[in-house]
Formats: structure tokens, C-alpha cells, sequence
């Protein structure tokens, strides 16, 4: 367990609304105009249509953005995302674009292309103080603490008197072992902010690791007080009290933890030592079975990614040597490892494709397309599937996607004029 930090939930429908509130204060009149006024009074649908309307008479890049704000408030997240990327294409330095990418791909819990958003966002504007928290929180969920440290550093001297700010980076430092650091970053946090539960938690650690149990017991229930519904402080305070001998105690917190969404094997461990102290010998064993199923599940997962890993670059030789057949099953079996890996879907649609499995390539693509809907060639993969499967008008929508989130790809202009032609070709064909 991390100990000392809480999970990071992005307020993305706040962050919008400030957007949009600014975006009004600089209304250039027409749909356009219209379309702010509607997204402000909070309808929404007529603000995305308006803005549609608005984007093919005014042509702006911006204007792709503010579409995305309005499908995102009407839970069109793959619109949005879409509409986002587009913007962000169109417009390489529209930072807010990057954020808005960021902050929805976090929501929607695929961190890799949050951070990679986050990242984009710093490398126009490295001092921007909401980029920062986000690859900060994308850097803490992803064990990188050296970088989050950085990250977050900067965003206290941006902003000194963010008490989160500074109470994440003594998690931070506590991670990495910097503890005079992370003691001076939570009474920081704690300055300004005497409630801060997250520096309370961070401060029992370092209460925890001088061997002061009392006192961190102390403040552990305080946390309790102020965060009722995290697993985390409950989960630490019960582990305090097995330490500390008082069984029931710590029974108690555990539970709690476990009800309220701990599934770390090391709290399955501590309910063993708090049943065992109160001689609760069946109750201890399956604690201690519980333990060691997650723990095995955890090790299984390491082993997938690797023979996954290991399944992809076969695969990748297959290809090249022309065996497609033995490349493809290759990719099936690590789909069946890794069932949501975006890259392996990917890959796997693309051998499809090219043996003319297009069912499976659909599928797989699609998969893929509802992870990451943002990325151009996921669209520009599945038209080409589409066209070659004979479906002419999903082609070419697929396509038109492809196109706008990358508009420099020849390759995909060239595979939309010739559905077009196809199409035109179908409609004029005399009926038989």
C-alpha cells in the first residue's frame, strides 16, 4: 500500500465548466455565438449541434474543442475524446485540448494515454499548474514517485499555498525514502490546511517509522474522522493497533477497509494476525487463504504481461517472414493474456486484415477504438476493414474520423476518395 497519498479522482465536469465560462467571454457572434450561449444555459444538445454547424461554416480549430465540451457533459465520452484529439491536431499548441484529453482518458482509468496528454500539455507549457497535478497523479498510480516528485515541485512553487500540492509531494518524497522532505512538505500541508488528511496520513507514516505508534494511532483516527468512506487510513490504523496488541480494534478497521474497497493482499494478512490474536481460527484462515489467492493472482498477472509481451514479438518475426497464419494465432493468444491492451488489439486486427479475417479484425479493432478512441489509426484500420468487407457507408465514417484527427494522413485521404468513388460507382450501377 502507498500509506501516504489517497487516490486522485479528476473533477473533469469542473474543469470544463471553467473552460467554458472563459471560452464565453470572448464570443465572435453567430453560430458560434449561439453555441456558447446554448452550452452556458446548460443545453447541451443544442450546443453540440450548433457547434457542429458552426465547425463546417467557421472553420476554427477551437471550435472542434468547445464540441467536446458539449459531448462530454452529454456523456458522449468517445465523441469528446474525438472531438479533443481533434482539436488538438488541428491546433498542436491548444493546450486546453491536451488537458481535456488528459483529464477524460483519467476518468475513464486509461492512464497511458492521460499521461501522454499530460505530457503534451507540459511541452507547450511546462509550468501549467493543471498539467502538472495530472501527470503528477498519473506518475504517483503508476509507482514512477521520482517523477512525480518533480512534477509536483514545480507545481508548489507555482502555487504555494496548495496544501494537496504540497501534502502529495511529501507522499512523494515519502516514497522515495526523502523523508525529511516528506516531513517538511505535510506541516507544509498541514499549515495551511490543519484538515488535510491526506498530510495526517502521510504524517502517521513518519509517526509509524520512528516507532511512535501511539501518537500515530492518535492521528490515524482522525484521518478515520475526516475521510470515513477511504479503505486507506482504516487499513493503516488497523494494522496500528494489531502492532500494538489490541486485536478487536483492529479487527474492526479491517473489515471496514475490506467493505469499503481495500483488496490489497497485505490486508488480508493483518485480518489473519487480528483474528488470531482473538483466537477467531477459521476466520484466520480464510484471511490467510485470501492472502495468498490475490497474492498469486498478482504474480499471474506479471507472468501474462511477459508471455504477452514475448507473443507480440513472435508475432512481429511471423510478419516478416510472410507466415501470417502463425502470426495471427500468436496475436490471439496474447489477447486472451491481455484482453484490454489497446496495442495488442491492434495488432492483432491489423494480421486479420491482411488474411481477410475481417470479422475478427472488426471485433478486435473495435475493441481497441473503445479504449482509445482518440487514436487515428484504430479509425483509419477499421474503414480499411470495412471497405474491404464490402460495408461502404461504415467505411467511409470510419475514415472521415481518421481524417480529422489527422488530417495530414495521405494515407487515409486516399482510402477515403477511393470508398467515395466506390460509392458514387454503387449509386449510379442501373438497378437489376
Amino acid at each position: 500500500m502507498s500509506g501516504s497519498r489517497f487516490s486522485v479522482v479528476r473533477n473533469v465536469t469542473a474543469f470544463l465548466c471553467i473552460v467554458v465560462c472563459a471560452a464565453n467571454g470572448q464570443q465572435t457572434g453567430g453560430t458560434l455565438d449561439q453555441a456558447k450561449r446554448a452550452f452556458d444555459a446548460g443545453k447541451y444538445t443544442e450546443a453540440a449541434r450548433l457547434f457542429e454547424t458552426a465547425r463546417t461554416s467557421e472553420p476554427a480549430c477551437e471550435i472542434s474543442f468547445y464540441l467536446g465540451l458539449a459531448q462530454y457533459r452529454l456523456h458522449q465520452v468517445d465523441a469528446a475524446l474525438i472531438a479533443f484529439a481533434e482539436a488538438a491536431k488541428c491546433d498542436p499548441k491548444l493546450t486546453l485540448a491536451h488537458l481535456a484529453l488528459g483529464d477524460a482518458y483519467a476518468e475513464r482509468g486509461n492512464e497511458g494515454e492521460a499521461l501522454a496528454a499530460y505530457e503534451r500539455a507540459l511541452q507547450i507549457e511546462p509550468e501549467n499548474a493543471a498539467a502538472l497535478r495530472g501527470a503528477a497523479a498519473m506518475y504517483t498510480s503508476g509507482k514512477s514517485d521520482a517523477k512525480a516528485a518533480a512534477a509536483l515541485e514545480k507545481l508548489v512553487r507555482l502555487e504555494p499555498r496548495d496544501a494537496q500540492g504540497h501534502a502529495d509531494l511529501g507522499a512523494a518524497y515519502f516514497a522515495t525514502g526523502n523523508q525529511e522532505g516528506a516531513e517538511k512538505e505535510f506541516g507544509e500541508a498541514l499549515r495551511l490546511n490543519p484538515k488535510s488528511a491526506a498530510a495526517l496520513l502521510g504524517q502517521s507514516n513518519l509517526l509509524v517509522r520512528s516507532g511512535d505508534e501511539a501518537r500515530a494511532i492518535e492521528v490515524l483516527r482522525q484521518v478515520v474522522n475526516l475521510a470515513p468512506k477511504a479503505f486507506e487510513p482504516r487499513f493503516m490504523l488497523g494494522s496500528a493497533y494489531n502492532r500494538a496488541g489490541r486485536f478487536t480494534e483492529a479487527a474492526v478497521q479491517l473489515e471496514a477497509a475490506v467493505r469499503l474497497g481495500a483488496s490489497e493482499p497485505e490486508i488480508y494478512y493483518h485480518l489473519a494476525r487480528a483474528y488470531g490474536g482473538l483466537g477467531r481460527t477459521e476466520d484466520r484462515k480464510t484471511a490467510l487463504a485470501k492472502f495468498a489467492e490475490i497474492g498469486n493472482l498478482a504474480k499471474a498477472d506479471t507472468e501474462t504481461r511477459r508471455t504477452a509481451l514475448r507473443l507480440t514479438e513472435e508475432a512481429k518475426v511471423l510478419v516478416e517472414s510472410g507466415d501470417l497464419p502463425a502470426a495471427f494465432l500468436r496475436m490471439k493468444q496474447a489477447r486472451e493474456l491481455r484482453p484490454r491492451d489497446e496495442s495488442i488489439l491492434f495488432r492483432l486486427a491489423s494480421v486479420g486484415y491482411d488474411l481477410g479475417r475481417f470479422d475478427e479484425a472488426r471485433t478486435a479493432i473495435t475493441e481497441a477504438i473503445a479504449l482509445a478512441p482518440s487514436e487515428w489509426i484504430y479509425h483509419f484500420l477499421l474503414g480499411l476493414i470495412e471497405g474491404r468487407a464490402g460495408k461502404l457507408h461504415q467505411a467511409r465514417a470510419s475514415l472521415e474520423v481518421a481524417v480529422r484527427l489527422n488530417p495530414a494522413a495521405a494515407e487515409a485521404h486516399n482510402a477515403l476518395g477511393e470508398v467515395a468513388q466506390r460509392l458514387r460507382d454503387t449509386q449510379k450501377a442501373p438497378a437489376k
